[in-house]
């Protein structure tokens, strides 16, 4: 792992976060040159794509109060922690929707600057091939990142939300409507890709939505 700091909140970025980022970038698949620079591309894009999602979290946190903040980044994505913090219903939600929120905004601004980089057509240079990769790689992470993460499956963004919205006693009605949209989401996934890391990921939440189950049961 490595450490450094960022807006004086200390960031913690694990090593199985770019192996996991080489593999979704084609790493395995990478015997070219050309093929290990777009590897390389795009776990650049993901490192900067998931700690802006986290410093959304990170700095709203810091906005309503909270003394400590830390970020970590790993193999499933990141967490912004909030050591000793307390936040409200609302603020756990407002803090919640701000790594999304700050996707979202990351996404439309690499889309303009897409916009000025593709006005001048087809790539000139080998360079200019890896920047268009770059916007188009940076624009697709935040936008369907975006979009899967405010699923209502706990333990991401949506499903924290919904928790928060239905209150603390109804953690099992928050579950429930997570394995419906699991699901869902399963019967669309394996239809469109096929990817056997997507199930992989799905069984993971499935498997901590059923946890939380239980322990509301309790």
């Amino acid at each position: 792992m490595f450490k450094f700091s960022l807006f004086r909140i200390p960031v913690t970025v694990q090593w199985w976060f770019f192996l996991l980022a080489a593999f979704l970038g084609g790493g395995l698949r990478a015997q070219t040159p050309e093929a290990i620079h777009r590897v390389l591309v795009f776990m650049l894009a993901a490192f900067i794509s998931i700690l802006v999602h986290e410093f959304g979290h990170a700095l709203a946190g810091r906005f309503f109060g909270a003394k400590s903040v830390q970020i970590e980044l790993h193999g499933l994505g990141g967490m912004a922690m909030f050591p000793g913090g307390s936040f409200s219903r609302g603020q756990n939600i407002l803090v919640t929707a701000a790594g999304p929120a700050a996707s979202i905004a990351l996404a439309m601004l690499f889309f303009a600057i897409a916009m000025v980089v593709y006005r001048d057509g087809e790539p000139s240079s080998y360079a200019v091939s890896l920047v268009h990769y770059f916007l188009g790689t940076m624009m697709t992470i935040n936008v369907f990142w975006s979009i899967f993460n405010l699923c209502p499956i706990l333990p991401l963004d949506g499903g924290h939300i919904l928790r928060d919205l239905l209150g603390p006693g109804r953690i099992k009605l928050t579950c429930i409507i997570g394995f419906i949209t699991l699901g869902l989401l399963g019967v669309l996934l394996w239809t469109m890709t096929r990817s056997i890391y997507n199930m992989i990921l799905l069984l993971f939440l499935g498997s901590y939505t059923w946890r939380q189950f239980q322990l509301a049961s309790r």
